[in-house]
């Protein structure tokens, strides 16, 4: 691939770095849809909270369906054209998002926005780990990589939540604006115009293929987000849905099967690492939702949305840890199954942690430690994981792989995860409220006083939600523990038939 020295000749050392890493930041944590102020717009419209939900899952879907396109656009245009014209394209999209009044609209925009960021992903990365190794390897440049997209997404979440609380949530954009406004501008000056030695045309290209595969994933993505307010399965749209994004993977899977030059090659499938790598990120985005958190600190401890975004921020301390541990985890060559034990390990700590802190009387600080060991588990499987299942692979394999990657990861597992978590925290809370208000004595006194009834009522929800929060949080940490048990056995049982027990665990073997 051409063009990751994509600089013009003057432009100093120093100054390629900084406005790589400018670019980078950007282009990594300006989505459509910012985490921290999708409450303050849903509130402000007068809308249900779902379709941003959907616009967040959407992105994801565009992101990845890009990646699987990136080496083909790569080979038809320069660098200097996609990044400029990927920058314009999430400038718009962030503009639209910012202005409409129509959730449609946004969850479009979004999904237009994922796609038009991997237009330019492919070319900065490439020259972010030229920075960190000749030979562009992976394992030395994805922990500063995933520090920045990691770290970066949740300090522009409480970014953009700081100038929603302080004026409005569409305030928030016009420091989006400025960062974007700021890359085209470097980008036009700074990157040099070089020609293509060998253009490949478009038309080889399989868009039906990438359409079929988006309709289905946005198909499920609506199944699994309404499912909770449609009443699943006993909804006409919800089935209508599910019914059609059973068609469209049909469709999409036979045209794949039946092409020379498909959209995503099915035979990767066939590749065990791949699908290990897969389901591992499936087990994760069941493990890192965080819903319960969220139902913790809004529905009973009634944090502001300031200062939910500034639990965000608690985050960054162990992706800076998890980020060094894998850097020099994979300097010294150790072996990436363990640092994958590791990382579960933490993840299902973080649950342990959090277990303990279903209370209704909570202050912030008591966040720090399960939000260290989150942030350290979510960068180091991250890294882990993606590094495992691309093992070896060519750089057209690997590209498809990236793509389905993001799209398990970051939608289908994640995304499905936390719509049945929902469905569930409000079926328990509704069950344990039976149960509560069943036991209450009419003829208390406390009760009967008018002045402390509504106190009381409010007394038996939260505990009810408590007690649903702890029911499912505990089946989650037995669910982990047993990930984790696994995983262990798994190692020690290849460690002893490859009869390197006696050497060293840590030590990888190709």
């Amino acid at each position: 691939m051409e063009g990751y020295q994509f600089f013009n000749a003057w432009v100093p050392k120093y100054l390629r770095l900084a406005v790589l890493l400018l670019m980078l930041f950007v282009m990594l944590c300006a989505n459509g849809v910012y985490l921290g102020i999708t409450t303050e717009i849903y509130n402000d419209l007068g809308v249900y909270a779902e379709p941003y939900t959907m616009a967040t899952n959407a992105m994801y879907i565009g992101m990845g369906s890009g990646m699987m396109l990136f080496l083909r656009i790569a080979s038809r245009f320069n660098p200097k054209l996609l990044i400029v014209t990927s920058f314009s394209m999430l400038l718009l999209m962030n503009l639209i998002c910012a202005t409409t009044d129509s959730p449609a609209l946004a969850v479009a925009a979004s999904l237009i926005l994922g796609f038009s960021k991997m237009l330019s992903m492919g070319h900065l990365y490439l020259a972010w780990a030229s920075i960190w190794s000749k030979n562009l390897d992976a394992t030395r440049a994805y922990p500063s990589f995933y520090f920045l997209a990691i770290a970066g997404i949740n300090f522009i979440t409480w970014l953009t939540t700081r100038f929603s609380y302080m004026y409005s949530w569409r305030y928030s954009y016009i420091v989006i604006f400025m960062l974007i406004i700021s890359c085209i501008i470097l980008a036009l000056v700074t990157l040099e115009n070089f020609k293509l030695k060998k253009k490949i045309p478009l038309y080889q290209i399989d868009i039906p293929g990438m359409l079929l595969l988006v309709i289905s994933m946005m198909l499920i993505n609506y199944v699994a987000v309404y499912g909770k307010v449609d009443d699943w399965f006993n909804s006409i749209a919800i089935r209508a849905a599910a019914f059609g994004a059973l068609i469209s993977i049909l469709i999409f899977i036979k045209r794949e099967l039946s092409l020379k030059r498909p959209f995503l090659d099915l035979n990767l499938f066939k590749i065990s690492k791949v699908n290990i790598g897969l389901f591992l990120f499936i087990i994760l985005g069941i493990l890192t939702p965080t819903t319960f958190q969220s139902v913790l600190t809004v529905n009973i401890l009634h944090f502001e949305f300031i200062r939910n975004a500034e639990l965000s921020l608690y985050l960054i301390p162990g992706i800076l840890a998890g980020s060094i541990l894998t850097f020099l985890w994979y300097k010294k060559n150790y072996d990436s199954h363990l640092l994958i034990i590791i990382g579960f390990s933490a993840i299902v700590l973080y649950h342990i942690m959090m277990y303990t802190r279903f209370v209704n009387d909570l202050g912030r600080s008591e966040f720090f430690f399960p939000s260290f060991f989150r942030g350290f588990a979510l960068v180091t499987l991250y890294i882990s994981v993606a590094l495992y299942a691309v093992k070896n692979l060519p750089v057209a394999s690997t590209l498809k792989v990236v793509g389905l990657i993001l799209i398990v990861r970051s939608f289908l597992a994640t995304g499905i995860a936390a719509g049945l978590y929902n469905y569930f925290i409000y079926a328990g809370t509704n069950r344990h409220l039976s149960t509560l208000a069943s036991q209450v004595d009419a003829n208390e006194p406390m009760v009967m006083q008018q002045g402390n009834f509504a106190e009381y009522a409010r007394a038996i929800l939260q505990q009810a939600s408590l007690s649903a929060l702890k029911e499912i949080s505990g089946s989650i940490i037995i669910f982990g523990l047993s990930i984790v048990a696994l995983l262990t056995l798994a190692l020690a049982y290849r460690k002893i038939k490859k009869g390197l027990l006696r050497s060293s665990i840590f030590r990888w073997e190709p």
